[in-house]
């Protein structure tokens, strides 16, 4: 990288500027290395701005910006560029680059401009990032800049495209399609110029990942309850407990916690539209001992917190809290990676674990409803007309959680504590000899159980003639 220039690594909705090789290499190791989606381009020093209404945040040594300034675009080099090597540089734009004519070179910038005007009011700004990050590194291999509209109404803009499909997995084409169609259409106002049937063919469904094992999830379990540290403890259990997407952690506040009468925290309650979910679904949960304990020395730790407040607020690289500021989905990433690399621990992200829980509260035999509103899912997604129209109370739902899963997914790895006394039927022994095995699930032994105290009960008032 010469003297003169900066670099420049866009992840989710921020930008990291570096000035020298040494700092990059650092940044690399500890963030790209964690599975951050991010791209990396170089500009000189005299296209780019730190002054005005974007002003640059010092976070860890590293300069974070909220996001790219808006006069600075990615624009790939023309084929007449000095190093023939195809490679793309940030530029002001504000005097070229084409305009909407069909005649003159489509400008990278006004494209994502109409795209974020045509569809503010229908996608989120993350899921924007996503269209718009994926277009323009279509935009980079392709030389998109290069051609005119008039040319991208003709064959050559089905050559681009099935040229750039070629190189993505066939899984993952269905995913990348979307995002550059809409982009294309929104922000090129141009009709889309592919017959996905007859020059695509069929494409697969998006691949499930699967849960991850039991072992892996029970060493964090077992690590994270000797955490120091109560805010990463805090976040842990959001995640691992419930099977929260790291967007319900950031939107979730004070006011959605429930308090009994002592003071104690029973429940999690949030409006997934009011609160602004990916989904919309709902949550509601039941909070199980460790929660509790967490929450309540987290309260106390934040004195009070206002009910609007989040409830696990923005802190920094030197643990400096600020208590009215949430968090974003780039922070938890570095925390958890953070947490993973202080403890030694396997990889595990936030979303296997959502996997993870939803796996756990099948095998306890936990409802669909009751599991739904445990993880911030749909209930009625299904179609079904039973989903639809079984929309259970919350202080059922609540029971069920807690007798069903009265430790959480987690308690799962801690065996129940059972004390034999003298006089119990041998009936009852077998069932609670399976059910510490894993053979028996809750709701299964629960039911047994029931019907053996009635059958217990029934021998014992028999009247003798």
């Amino acid at each position: 990288m010469n003297n003169d220039e900066k670099k420049y690594i866009f992840m989710d909705e921020s930008v990291a500027i570096f000035n020298d090789s040494s700092s990059i290499d650092a940044f690399e190791d500890e963030v790209l290395k964690s599975n951050l989606n991010a791209q990396t381009f170089f500009c000189s020093e005299k296209d780019t701005s730190t002054e005005g209404d974007n002003p640059l945040e010092q976070r860890g040594g590293t300069l974070i910006a909220p996001s790219p300034k808006e006069e600075l675009q990615y624009v790939p080099e023309q084929d007449n560029n000095h190093s023939g090597n195809g490679e793309g540089h940030l530029c002001d734009n504000k005097g070229g680059g084409g305009g909407s004519g069909d005649d003159t070179t489509v400008d990278l910038k006004k494209i994502i401009e109409r795209f974020e005007k045509g569809t503010r009011a229908r996608l989120k700004p993350r899921t924007s990032a996503k269209y718009k990050r994926e277009f323009l590194r279509f935009a980079e291999r392709s030389n998109l800049a290069q051609y005119t509209r008039q040319q991208l109404k003709g064959r050559k803009a089905k050559e681009l495209i099935l040229f750039y499909l070629e190189r993505i997995s066939i899984p993952s084409r269905r995913v990348i399609i979307s995002y550059l169609r809409l982009v294309w259409v929104e922000g090129l106002d141009l009709p889309w110029p592919i017959d996905a049937k007859r020059e695509i063919g069929r494409l697969p469904r998006t691949r499930r990942e699967g849960s991850p094992p039991d072992a892996i999830v029970q060493r964090w379990a077992t690590t994270m309850k000797n955490e120091p540290d109560i805010y990463l403890k805090l976040l842990w259990l959001l995640i691992a407990q419930h099977g929260w997407r790291p967007s319900h952690v950031i939107k979730l506040r004070w006011a959605n916690v429930r308090f009994d009468d002592t003071g104690m925290p029973i429940a999690i309650v949030a409006d997934g539209v009011q609160d602004d979910f990916k989904t919309f679904a709902p949550i509601a949960v039941k909070l199980t001992p460790d929660v509790q304990e967490v929450l309540i020395e987290w309260r106390a730790i934040l004195k009070e917190p206002h009910p609007e407040r989040p409830l696990l607020p923005w802190r920094s690289c030197n643990k400096q809290l600020e208590p009215s500021r949430p968090l974003n989905y780039s922070l938890i990433r570095e925390i958890w990676w953070r947490i993973a690399k202080k403890w030694g621990l396997p990889a595990l992200r936030p979303k296997d674990m959502r996997h993870w829980v939803a796996s756990a509260c099948r095998k306890a035999g936990l409802s669909k409803q009751a599991s739904a509103y445990l993880m911030g899912h749909d209930p009625t997604q299904g179609g079904a007309m039973r989903d639809w129209y079984d929309a259970p109370q919350l202080e059922d739902v609540f029971l069920e959680q807690a007798k069903t899963l009265p430790r959480g997914p987690l308690g799962t790895f801690e065996p129940p504590t059972v004390q034999l006394v003298e006089g119990i039927p041998s009936e009852v022994l077998e069932l609670v000899k399976a059910y510490i095995t894993g053979e028996l699930p809750t709701l299964q032994f629960m039911e047994k159980i029931e019907v053996a105290k009635l059958r217990q009960h029934a021998q014992s008032t028999i009247i003798q003639p």
